[in-house]
């Protein structure tokens, strides 16, 4: 086979580049129903027109298409600003209302008695001024002054509807209804005592208060105390306040000491172990009349409240409830 020199060029379906920039419409795209070798063709000259168009122009349809615009670069956000907003952000959805926790052993085992007609051992109850002043000598221990009086509005109290007075059923010898209806009301608490700038505050409950709060309707000459009842409910209470100032509130109760206590191997009874009563000797004791007994009582309640309001100190210097307090980090 010899080469033979070619005597006829066949004429390429691919435009020139000049053709290419005087008639565009040899570079669209293919129509549906040509052949493969028209489509390849078209293809082909597709992309040399891509290769060509900044030698040869754009079309009118592409000179429609604006240009991209350079990205403007943000800013980078200030790590202490966006702290600072999430500060921000969850104080403003949190309650504006703490209560806090109340001593455990006290919930256990103070604050519960009887008291009025023949009632073998009636509690010995502390004046709500000793008590006051007891805990206003602890909050200054620690370096917290406190104030008398101070009221906060906002609470969803639930209290007993003392409106209508229970009538005495002579057939079942009883006070009918045997407790006062609950209703649901928005109410002010005026406290004890609060801190100068009125973010702590508190509240001693003493014989009075369980009285007036007390749903029992039993109008005879005998009268159940049970203060860490009442100290829950208003824990309840209290944490419905979700607007206002913030503010965290400790809650007190009168410790009722007993002078007996239940021994559960010897099940008899037993005077208290740890009281003031018990360090007595049989012969001491004999001497005593119940108004001796009762003033020992009474120191006894005072250590108990003592030990509560040092908790709730405790968990308030651990928490920051009280910034400054003695024996901050």
């Amino acid at each position: 086979m010899k080469i033979q020199p070619v005597r006829k060029a066949v004429r390429s379906p691919i435009p020139t580049a000049a053709e290419a920039a005087a008639n565009p419409s040899l570079i669209e795209p293919a129509r549906a129903g040509r052949t493969r070798r028209g489509l390849g063709a078209l293809v082909g000259a597709g992309l040399l027109g891509s290769l060509l168009a900044p030698v040869a122009g754009c079309s009118e349809r592409d000179a429609a298409v604006p240009a991209a615009t350079p990205t403007t670069a943000r800013a980078v956000p200030d790590p202490a600003d966006a702290e600072a907003a999430a500060r921000a952000e969850a104080a403003r959805e949190a309650v504006a209302t703490v209560v806090a926790p109340i001593l455990q052993k006290a919930l256990d085992e103070e604050g519960r008695g009887a008291y009025g007609c023949d009632a073998v051992d009636p509690p010995a109850f502390i004046s709500e001024s000793d008590a006051l002043a007891l805990i206003e000598q602890e909050f200054a221990k620690a370096g917290v002054p406190l104030r008398r009086n101070h009221e906060i509005s906002g609470f969803v109290r639930t209290v007993p509807d003392k409106s209508e007075r229970p009538r005495y059923n002579r057939e079942k010898r009883h006070w009918m209804p045997d407790q006062y209806p609950a209703k649901t009301l928005s109410a002010s608490w005026s406290f004890d005592l609060a801190t100068e700038d009125g973010f702590v505050a508190v509240e001693f409950l003493s014989e009075e208060d369980e009285e007036r709060e007390s749903f029992d309707t039993d109008l005879s000459s005998i009268h159940d105390y049970d203060f860490p009842a009442l100290a829950q409910r208003l824990r309840s209470d209290f944490a419905t306040r979700t607007n206002g100032n913030p503010v965290t509130i400790g809650l007190f109760f009168d410790p009722l000491p007993s002078k007996w206590a239940w021994d559960e191997k010897q099940k008899k009874r037993i005077l208290r172990p740890g009281s003031s009563l018990a360090a007595l000797s049989e012969e001491e004791r004999k001497t005593r009349d119940w108004d001796q007994e009762k003033e020992l009582l009474q120191h006894d309640a005072r250590e108990m409240l003592r030990e509560q309001v040092r908790f709730f100190l405790d968990w308030a210097r651990k928490e920051g409830k009280i910034p400054g307090m003695k024996g901050d980090e």
